[in-house]
């Protein structure tokens, strides 16, 4: 499946945001993750719980049936089933086959997103999961927003390739925030610990325009960074402007909008986008001037990759494709996504 190797469709061994906090309650909850039907929801104590949607006995929706304390009961034919995905109940028969089972995912709740695992289940180490820290969601001295969950009618990996490289603001965003020398400035590409991180510098600019808007206060002249961190095949930090007093190296504040990112077919992607930043954190209007930015960004890079999608449905690799210095943060993440797909195959 493009732009992967044939056969390849997307990494499972790996945490992928499920669900907003508050999406799920105590009431059946269903999203399709990576082309499976769940069924969430939360025990009486709090805990989120994920079950495959479909009752293994004749194929009902398990979102239409109803929870009984901690277990759902199947609405077709009785079939009640634990958190484990045990069956323990059987209205029909008195006893129950120890073999009759659903699947249950791991999941974890961390920040303002509820998280599931949904490859090998005896693999879900909590200590896999996406560093958010680093993009400052719950990490002290941090303030962070979300801004709800979206569906992009596009694949994952189009998404990724338009968050590792930047330089596409200067053009499809120039209604917003787009500047012709975004797309001028060098990018310098590293990696570390499966990480990818493409990092563009300009020094010596005036506190001006949006910096003033963040930092009323500043006077500059400052050193700005704009920069992309694939996290994982879920999480991608899109950081910007990171600023310093130029010739002090003082910091002024950094500011991440933050792109979580969980797909949900082959062709179509759930979207979880947050802003954070480590200034102004009691600045409840700033909050909100920054959320409806980062929507209006969004209104532009969506139908922008719903396109792309639809060119690729039609061409997929059978297309010549061009790619320059400035993709090299996406294409090694392409490579890195492969790399993970081959050792799960093995």
């Amino acid at each position: 499946m493009y732009p992967f190797e044939d056969g390849q469709t997307f990494p499972k061994n790996h945490w992928y945001i499920a669900a907003c906090s508050h999406e799920v309650g105590r009431a059946l909850f269903e999203r399709t993750i990576l082309e499976e039907r769940l069924v969430f929801y939360r025990k009486e104590d709090g805990t989120p719980v994920a079950l495959d949607g479909i009752c293994p006995h004749r194929n009902l929706p398990m979102v239409q049936g109803e929870l009984e304390g901690d277990a759902v009961r199947c609405r077709y034919h009785g079939f009640r089933f634990d958190t484990d995905g045990r069956c323990t109940d059987i209205p029909s028969q008195p006893t129950v086959p120890s073999s009759f089972t659903t699947r249950a995912y791991p999941v974890l709740e961390r920040w303002q997103w509820i998280w599931v695992w949904m490859g090998d289940p005896a693999k879900a180490d909590p200590a896999l999961l996406p560093d958010m820290a680093f993009c400052g969601l719950g990490a002290p001295g941090w303030r962070a927003d979300s801004n709800g969950v979206m569906h992009l009618k596009a694949r994952f990996s189009l998404l990724i390739d338009n968050l590792m490289d930047l330089s596409h603001i200067a053009f499809l965003h120039v209604q917003s925030i787009g500047k012709l020398e975004r797309a001028t400035v060098a990018a310098e590409m590293t990696e570390e610990n499966g990480r990818v991180h493409v990092v563009r510098c300009t020094p010596n600019q005036p506190a001006e325009g949006f910096h003033r808007f963040l930092h009323p206060n500043c006077n500059g002249p400052v050193d700005l960074t704009m920069r992309s961190d694939f996290l994982g095949p879920g999480l991608i930090n899109a950081g910007g402007p990171y600023s310093v007093m130029n010739g002090t190296g003082e910091p002024v504040g950094r500011l991440n909008f933050v792109h979580g990112f969980t797909p949900e077919t082959l062709q179509t992607t759930h979207y979880f986008p947050a802003v954070a930043r480590d200034f102004r954190l009691d600045d409840e209007g700033l909050s909100q001037a920054l959320l409806g930015q980062e929507r209006k960004v969004l209104a532009e890079d969506v139908p922008a990759l719903e396109h792309v999608e639809l060119s690729v449905q039609r061409l997929g690799n059978t297309r010549r494709e061009l790619s320059v210095m400035a993709d090299a943060g996406a294409m090694r993440v392409r490579r890195r996504l492969i790399e993970m797909m081959k050792a799960e195959a093995q």
